[in-house]
């Protein structure tokens, strides 16, 4: 069960409404919806047209997205290299 659902949110089905998805993560409706339609947010199509979302996808989905731990590096290796160029090249401002 998604530990950030509250009470009486889903109900008896363990199913979640794009609002409610978008209240949890603290985002608008539009945004899960988008992120449903470029295939990022796995859901779950109703006979009805709904698109409903499973609290076990959402943990899943969330859990692959999380910030890696304090001091762990993800960027490539020359990303530092590029940075230092970009801040080489950018104007300098004037200070009044």
């Amino acid at each position: 069960m998604c530990a950030m659902r509250p009470p009486g949110g889903a109900g008896v089905t363990g199913l979640l409404a794009a609002r409610e998805v978008a209240d949890l993560l603290g985002v608008s409706t539009e945004t899960v919806l988008r992120w449903t339609r470029r295939g990022d947010l796995p859901a779950i199509r109703l006979p009805s047209g709904a698109l409903r979302y499973r609290d076990a996808d959402l943990d899943g989905w969330l859990t692959s997205r999380a910030t890696p731990s304090r001091g762990v590096s993800t960027a490539p290796k020359d990303a530092a290299r590029r940075l230092g160029y970009l801040a080489s090249t950018a104007p300098e401002v004037e200070e009044n």
